[in-house]
């Protein structure tokens, strides 16, 4: 008899450390406790890439959109379009009011607010340089000849 995987339990699966970036802008890997293929679309949810993603066709086909999701039970509770709203200060406001409306800040709650939109302004790696003043290199000094100074 088979044991079962922690994400049957826990209903989260976690990618391998190989990860492979398709032509669609998706990555895809293995589950590390199951071994089952998975797929994702901001590297921080990874779903099942065998059969259909709901979650995926309707953030293709309805646009951008909130999406509130209860992690306990893995079930998604409600979906907000934000099509109608004209600025990125507005879905933040309706993103804040959800929070409140939902106490999603709370301490004991499982609710969770996604955004479809990919993030912005994220960029792993790279350090912002900075055109201040350049590093200065301490002075090459000659050995003296005494031992007992150039050791130190």
């Amino acid at each position: 008899m088979e044991a079962l995987t922690q994400c049957w339990f826990t209903r989260v699966h976690r990618p391998e450390r190989e990860r492979h970036r398709e032509s669609d802008g998706s990555q895809t890997s293995t589950c590390r406790y199951c071994q089952r293929a998975l797929v994702s679309w901001d590297r921080e949810n990874w779903n099942l890439s065998d059969g259909l993603d709901v979650s995926r066709l309707a953030e293709l086909t309805n646009g951008r959109t909130l999406t509130l999701i209860d992690t306990l039970g893995d079930l998604i509770i409600r979906r907000f379009t934000v099509r109608h709203l004209g600025s990125e200060a507005e879905v933040e406001a309706l993103k804040q009011e959800l929070r409140e409306q939902y106490a999603l800040d709370d301490a004991g709650s499982t609710l969770v607010l996604r955004d479809s939109a990919p993030p912005r302004g994220r960029r792993r790696g790279k350090v912002q340089s900075t055109a201040a003043e350049p590093i200065p290199i301490p002075p090459i000094v000659p050995p003296s000849g005494d031992p007992l100074q150039d050791s130190v």
